[in-house]
């Protein structure tokens, strides 16, 4: 190779070199316009800063000085920018490496310029944005390390921008939205490994967009949405890591949705406050007043679901659609002493719990035969759940 090119080639990789640079580790905050023109002079060839960025200032109207930088280690955040209507000039970050905090910008409108931004370690917080009508520029990040919080956003209507988010690993809240109307673009999330909390969204009819969410990993609550009237959307929720709260849902009639969380996955139970909620009787509820993990408090609901006798006695009286004769036969019933089991299929029982009308388990069997002594409960109506497998079969049952 002759000298010429030796020069050549390390002239270029001087070039590169000083076109991608780290610096600033302790990072940087910018307070006017002028810091922010006078970027790339001050600080040339710094594109990858290390540490914290915070923008913040009332004169501060466009982010074009800073069209250079392509990651942030740290702390990214935009605060109280009166002026300022977009994130135009942020189009070169692809990554944080903390938290994207966005808040209290008067005339932001939109999250255009975030648009190559893939990867934010930690999480997303978006409150009191008093112009923002689009979360558009999100759009490529697909998972965070933590929570999501999107609040006191007054004029946003959608989540539109969110809807390649696939993962969750903290928290979701969603509150004090008034314009908000749904959570469709919200279809792709499959876990929350958090608390997920939705509360205070006056305009919000619907939980559709929830639909792929399997598991919750800290407590779940409803709190306080003026018009939501079904909770339907939620129905492959299995599990949750802790309470279960709805409160203040004032149209909500019923908690059908709620029918496929495994009760043992709750830790505590509180249901009040909703005027017009009738229908409690939701297998998830009935089972965990059965056999309860922590604290029960329903109350100021409608009729049949004011308090937890009457929610227990509604519970004795569902039956899970289930055709009960195909799979087994209890008789006599009414009965007075004794029942026998008849099971088909060869089916294996392992076990049978019989429960009263306030939803306590009176009797309990384990291993069976196929005759039960039922002459110790008093005459009344009954619910006989027998477990075969994964598989719970209910049935009335009057005891004369």
């Amino acid at each position: 190779m002759n000298k010429l090119a030796i020069i050549v080639i390390a002239l270029l990789f001087i070039q590169i070199t000083a076109s991608s640079q780290s610096c600033l580790p302790d990072g940087i905050t910018f307070t006017t316009q002028a810091e922010i023109d006078n970027f790339q002079i001050k600080y040339p060839g710094c594109t990858e800063i290390e540490g914290d960025v915070v923008i913040g200032g009332i004169n501060i109207t466009n982010l074009n000085g800073l069209s250079v930088l392509t990651s942030i280690g740290g702390f990214l955040g935009i605060l109280q920018n009166d002026s300022l209507t977009s994130l135009t000039g942020l189009e070169g970050v692809t990554s944080i490496g903390r938290y994207l905090a966005i808040s209290s910008n008067l005339s932001l409108t939109s999250l255009t310029g975030l648009d190559n931004l893939a990867s934010i370690a930690k999480g997303i917080w978006i409150g009191d944005n008093a112009a923002l009508t689009s979360l558009t520029g999100l759009d490529n990040v697909t998972s965070i390390g933590e929570g999501l919080q999107i609040s006191h956003n007054y004029v946003l209507p959608n989540l539109t921008g969110l809807d390649n988010m696939t993962s969750i690993g903290g928290w979701l809240w969603v509150s004090y939205n008034d314009a908000l109307t749904g959570l469709t673009e919200l279809d792709n999330v499959t876990s929350i490994e958090g608390e997920l909390y939705i509360a205070y969204n006056a305009a919000l009819t619907s939980l559709t967009g929830l639909n792929n969410v399997t598991s919750i990993g800290g407590d779940f609550d409803i709190v306080s949405n003026g018009i939501l009237t079904s909770l339907t959307g939620l129905d492959n929720v299995t599990s949750i890591g802790g309470e279960l709260l709805i409160d203040g849902n004032n149209t909500l009639t019923s908690l059908t949705g709620l029918d496929n969380i495994e009760a043992g996955s709750i830790s505590d139970l509180y249901i009040y406050n909703n005027i017009y909620l009738s229908t409690c009787e939701v297998q998830s509820v009935c089972d965990y007043l059965a056999n309860p993990n922590g604290n029960i408090s329903i109350h100021d609901n409608a009729t049949e679901c004011n308090s937890q006798e009457e929610v227990g006695e509604a519970c004795a009286f569902w039956v899970p659609n289930i055709n009960f004769e195909s799979e087994l036969s209890v008789y006599p019933n009414p009965a007075k002493k004794e029942i026998f089991i008849s099971v088909k299929n060869g089916s294996i029982i392992n076990e049978v719990n019989i429960y009263n009308q306030i939803g306590q388990k009176v009797l309990h069997k384990k291993p069976i035969t196929h005759s039960i002594d039922v002459s110790m409960l008093r005459q009344g109506m009954y619910i006989i759940e027998l477990i075969l497998g994964e598989m719970k079969i209910r049935e009335k049952l009057i005891i004369r």
